[in-house]
């Protein structure tokens, strides 16, 4: 008699993180990245933060607003100047009381008249913009130091700024097991929003809306005067059983600044008024992202709509979550003609990663600027 075989009750185990990580390129490229909000940084507060393969303590001063960010670990004897404390506008030691500037020199020794006078600590140009607090990280070369010249500032919502948005909320999407590049993957892969993103959800749920799709009409160009930003572009429709509904009809655009650290989505609704989401990804992990949404809109604009406009966002966003969790980077990917401009995209986003682990690039000298970086030709990839 033969025997019958249980199913195991068991989930699947997730796709191995090493397998997938051989595939990506640096998981950590050049870029501005959200730490934190300003209002969870009180003066005279030190916050610690592990990510982009680094510790570092942000505080801010005493005195004023000013907020600095240097690595974790004292370059003295190694104590971690999270458990220090801020005089003034400097940080002090745990360990021997050692004082650093924002910049981070070591600016006083309390038992000693030797004071180190090269710069003692490596330290990162911080901005804080319309309420978040960014950091400037560097892949490759020489130890950071925050008074260095970036190559791009921190994006400004230039309506909250003049007052004429209002601030209406925030969402911690928490950590998402996924390379920070499948973001800026996915502007250029239009096929994928037939197949991923046409159902209609309840917003902030994953629960379908019955007989309900989503058409979308996406595009996509790069900006000339600022070559750090793209710009997503998509048009969408309700159908109701096949039949479009013309006045659902709102346009989108996406613009991404830098490695996809900080998008902000203009959702415009005609009638109604503007809604900007800024979607900001935190690398803590080589393939774990920090995701977080704040969101603004047109003062008269009404809350419940801006509450349906963000959910419904997010809600299509977390589609993707699986594909994302699972997927590894296909070096030279096979396209066809009616896929999106992938290749484009990549050429364009490899001036922010180390040039030694840039994907689909030739082995030759390194370019003098992240603009001719862009344009040199890819090899061993279809182009479209």
């Amino acid at each position: 008699m033969g025997s019958r075989t249980r199913r195991s009750r068991h989930r699947e185990p997730p796709t191995s993180d090493d397998l997938r990580l051989a595939s990506y390129p640096h998981p950590y490229p050049d870029g501005w990245y959200r730490l934190m909000t300003s209002r969870s940084l009180r003066r005279g507060q030190i916050r610690y933060v592990e990510c982009l393969g680094r510790a570092v303590v942000v505080w801010r001063s005493k005195d004023g607003d000013d907020v600095h960010a240097m690595q974790a670990f004292c370059p003295h004897l190694g104590a971690n100047l999270r458990h220090g404390r801020v005089r003034a506008d400097r940080i002090e030691c745990p360990f021997h009381n050692w004082q650093f500037t924002g910049d981070g020199r070591a600016a006083c020794v309390p038992y000693s008249d030797s004071v180190p006078s090269r710069v003692a600590a490596e330290s990162f140009p911080v901005e804080d913009v319309n309420g978040q607090v960014f950091l400037y990280q560097r892949a490759a070369g020489p130890n950071q130091r925050a008074g260095d010249d970036v190559p791009y500032p921190v994006p400004r919502i230039p309506e909250v700024d003049d007052g004429n948005f209002v601030y209406r909320g925030h969402h911690d999407a928490g950590r998402i097991r996924m390379h920070i590049v499948e973001f800026l993957e996915n502007t250029a892969d239009f096929a994928h929003f037939k197949y991923i993103h046409s159902q209609m959800t309840v917003p902030w749920t994953q629960i379908p809306v019955p007989g309900v799709q989503l058409e979308h009409t996406p595009g996509w160009e790069l900006d000339d005067e600022r070559p750090w930003r793209l710009y997503f572009l998509d048009e969408t429709v309700l159908k109701l059983r096949g039949r479009r509904l013309e006045r659902t009809r709102a346009s989108a655009r996406v613009t991404c600044t830098g490695p996809a650290s900080i998008i902000n989505f203009r959702i415009t609704i005609p009638g109604a008024g503007n809604v900007e989401i800024v979607q900001t990804h935190l690398p803590v992990a080589p393939l774990e992202q920090q995701v977080d949404f704040h969101w603004f809109a047109d003062r008269r604009m009404p809350r419940l709509l801006v509450w349906y406009v963000v959910g419904n966002w997010i809600s299509q966003w977390r589609h993707d979550i699986q594909i994302w969790e699972n997927k590894t980077y296909t070096t030279h990917p096979t396209l066809c003609r009616d896929d999106g401009p992938v290749v484009r995209l990549r050429r364009w986003y490899r001036q922010f990663f180390p040039e030694w682990q840039t994907p689909a690039v030739p082995p030759e000298a390194p370019p003098s600027s992240p603009r001719e970086r862009a344009e040199r030709p890819l090899v061993g990839v279809a182009s479209n």
